[in-house]
């Protein structure tokens, strides 16, 4: 174990304050004997408050260190975090700059190295590893790391002109991120058109494990997908007075249906979530949907689950027809008029 001095730099320097040092649970039987005075059980973890200085901005810091109740000095080991980068932290947080750990996991969600990334941005690359490893940022150098992390156009343009970049790893970079641009803009059309349920919002993570939840594993025809989102939110709603997927449900001819249930299905089927193939059963034809991966359930609580599965029992053996046919029986169907949205308050009359 290594003791350090505390750190000194010219324009970031730590200002005494006087505070109440607490006692430390931590192990001191390194420190048994101070490194300074050779006390003899003298020394004790503390926990004091240092004045940072960064930028000329001011920041109060919760720090950890040793003192000597002997010769009065203070020092700090390497496997404590410097009061300089908290300081540092702060500051990001205070002026929304990107803080390390945000640019290690953008990097590394494109599956790139420092090297690749410093190619890419045009930066060297000890800048990416003195970022990443907590050094304060430029304004400029900030404001290029945010626009490139928040759009993946940006990035695409930024990646099609790194002159150092492996042209298969330029390619590869392209496709995901005209992915991930598409789904962001199947994202943001769906949640501009969807209503939703009353005082509720969506949770698109939710949403598309339910979606996989009702779906089956054979394929399941969106018509009949439809009547289950509707079951399974409308008899949620009835025994705990919210829905389950936050949307609401509106009155075309053929059954209720969820609100932008056309973007809904592509947004998912875009994130490699869900396939949509036309296809013949007997005398049914039109789209189905086919799960590509199971269902989460952690996502739902046990009440949930409960009233889920058991919509999906309930209605398992019957046809899309069959189960439009039933949701036409509802009082929330005969009492809506035509393409307006069905008011929740009919769940209390809910027939299954």
């Amino acid at each position: 174990m290594h003791v350090l001095p505390p750190t000194r730099e010219a324009n970031e320097v730590p200002v005494p304050e006087a505070t109440c040092a607490m006692e430390h649970p931590m192990s001191l039987t390194p420190f048994d004997i101070c490194p300074n005075c050779s006390g003899e059980g003298t020394v004790h973890l503390v926990s004091t408050t240092e004045i940072r200085t960064v930028n000329k901005e001011a920041f109060a810091v919760p720090v950890d260190l040793f003192a000597c109740q002997r010769c009065g000095e203070h020092f700090q080991t390497t496997e404590m975090e410097d009061s300089l980068v908290k300081a540092r932290d702060m500051y990001r947080s205070k002026h929304g700059m990107v803080q390390p750990d945000q640019l290690i996991a953008w990097r590394r969600s494109l599956g790139l190295s420092q090297v690749e990334l410093a190619a890419i941005l045009g930066w060297g690359v000890a800048t990416i590893s003195r970022y990443e490893n907590g050094k304060l940022q430029s304004d400029a150098h900030d404001k290029a790391m945010r626009m490139a992390m928040s759009s993946a156009d940006t990035t695409m343009e930024l990646v099609r002109n790194a002159n150092d970049l492996d042209d298969h790893l330029r390619k590869r970079l392209i496709d995901e991120l005209e992915r991930k641009a598409a789904s962001a803009a199947l994202e943001r059309a769906f949640t501009s058109s969807a209503r939703t349920a009353p005082a509720e919002s969506i949770r698109l993570d939710r949403l598309a494990q339910l979606v996989l939840l009702l779906s089956d594993a054979d394929g399941i025809f969106v018509s009949k997908l439809n009547k289950l989102l509707f079951y399974s939110d409308f008899k949620f709603y009835q025994q705990y007075g919210r829905s389950l997927s936050g949307l609401a449900y509106e009155r075309p001819p053929y059954g209720p249906v969820p609100s932008a249930f056309r973007l809904l299905y592509a947004l998912l089927e875009q994130r490699g979530l869900i396939r949509q193939v036309e296809v013949s059963v007997g005398h049914a034809e039109g789209t189905q949907v086919l799960p590509l991966q199971p269902a989460d359930r952690n996502l739902f609580d046990e009440d949930e689950l409960g009233i889920i599965l058991a919509i999906k029992k309930r209605f398992a053996t019957m046809s899309a027809n069959d189960i439009s046919a039933a949701s036409h029986r509802e009082q929330a169907w005969i009492q809506t008029p035509m393409a307006a949205l069905i008011d929740y308050t009919h769940a209390a009359a809910l027939r299954f």
